[in-house]
């Protein structure tokens, strides 16, 4: 039984099926943990196919290692980009732009987006739903109301 084991154990084809299981349970529940567990995984069937870690103990500690500095490495970017920012268009500086003008830099700039110069930086941003246009020419000039979800300048036609 223990030999059954020790061969699962250093079979990179064993951390292989394992990450494919994890992922295959990161995808269908919420939360991250197996996606790491599942990278963990992967890194252990390279490093245990190249022959980098031959003990159980050795191969045993990769997966640890590697399933941490995975958590380590990519908790914040995966966090940031997929649960959103935590922060007020206050504490960005977003908040002084609000009544701003700008001019149309490529267009036409419609509801599904465009580019803005403001204060000489290129930016992106769309036409406020309740404007009276649908799109707007280059050259044109703007008013800028607020930052969407999708952190875009929402705009409006001079007046």
């Amino acid at each position: 039984m223990l030999e059954n084991a020790t061969y699962l154990v250093s079979s990179p084809a064993f951390w292989a099926g394992l990450f494919v299981v994890m992922m295959v349970i990161e995808l269908s529940t919420t939360g991250a943990f197996a996606g790491f567990l599942g990278l963990g995984a992967l890194v252990t069937a390279f490093l245990v196919n190249f022959g980098v870690a031959e003990s159980n103990q050795a191969i045993l500690f990769t997966f640890l290692a590697s399933t941490c500095l995975c958590a380590a490495l990519l908790w914040k970017p995966l966090k940031a980009r997929y649960i959103g920012r935590e922060t007020t268009d206050a504490e960005e500086g977003i908040e002084p732009f609000t009544g701003d003008f700008a001019t149309v830099e490529d267009g036409p700039l419609s509801r599904s987006g465009g580019v803005i110069l403001l204060h000489g930086a290129r930016m992106r941003a769309v036409l406020d739903a309740d404007a009276e246009v649908e799109q707007l020419a280059v050259g044109a000039r703007v008013q800028v109301l607020r930052q969407d979800s999708d952190q875009r300048f929402v705009v409006r036609p001079a007046r």
